[in-house]
C-alpha cells in the first residue's frame, strides 16, 4: 500500500485490489448502478451523479464506493443525501486525468478489448476479462449523456 499520500497514484482501475469474493459482483453490479443516475452534472475535476432516494439505494451506492475506493484510490467519493427523502447525489472527482478516466469509462464506447485492459487490470484472470468486456462495453456508454454543467 502507498502510504506517501502525494504521489501520483496510476489513473487505472487495478479489480485485483478488490476482494475476489466481491469482484464479479462489483463488475456486474456497477454499470446497472450508473444506469439508474437520473442527471450527471460536469465538474471541474469530475462528476456528480442524482440517484431517486428508493428503497436500497443508498446501500448499493455505498456498497459501490467500499470496493471502487479499492480499485481506483485516485478518486475522491462523497455522497450528499438531501433532507426529506431527496434525491442521493454520488460524486467522482480526482487529480490530473480522473475527470478524464471517468468520461472515457461511462460516455466513451471502447472499441476494442486492448483499450479496456489497460484501463481496467484484471492480474491476467481471463474470467475477470470477459466479465469486464461483456458489462463494461455495452452498458456504460451513453451513462454521461444525461449530463448538464454545474
Amino acid at each position: 500500500m502507498n502510504n506517501n499520500l502525494n504521489e501520483p497514484q496510476p489513473l487505472a482501475c487495478d479489480l485485483t485490489a478488490i476482494p475476489a469474493s466481491d469482484r464479479e459482483e462489483h463488475i456486474t453490479t456497477a454499470p446497472h448502478l450508473f444506469q439508474t443516475a437520473q442527471e450527471v452534472r460536469e465538474l471541474p475535476d469530475g462528476y456528480t451523479f442524482r440517484f431517486l432516494n428508493e428503497p436500497g439505494k443508498f446501500m448499493a451506492i455505498a456498497k459501490y464506493i467500499e470496493n471502487e475506493r479499492l480499485c481506483c484510490p485516485f478518486f475522491n467519493f462523497s455522497l450528499d443525501i438531501q433532507a426529506n427523502q431527496g434525491a442521493l447525489w454520488l460524486g467522482l472527482t480526482g487529480g490530473q486525468g480522473a475527470k478524464e478516466l471517468l468520461k472515457i469509462g461511462l460516455l466513451e464506447n471502447l472499441e476494442n478489448r486492448d483499450d479496456l485492459k489497460t484501463l481496467i487490470q484484471t492480474g491476467g484472470d481471463a474470467h475477470l476479462d470477459e466479465l469486464v468486456a461483456q458489462v463494461s462495453l455495452p452498458q456504460l456508454g451513453g451513462v454521461l449523456n444525461k449530463t448538464s454543467s454545474e
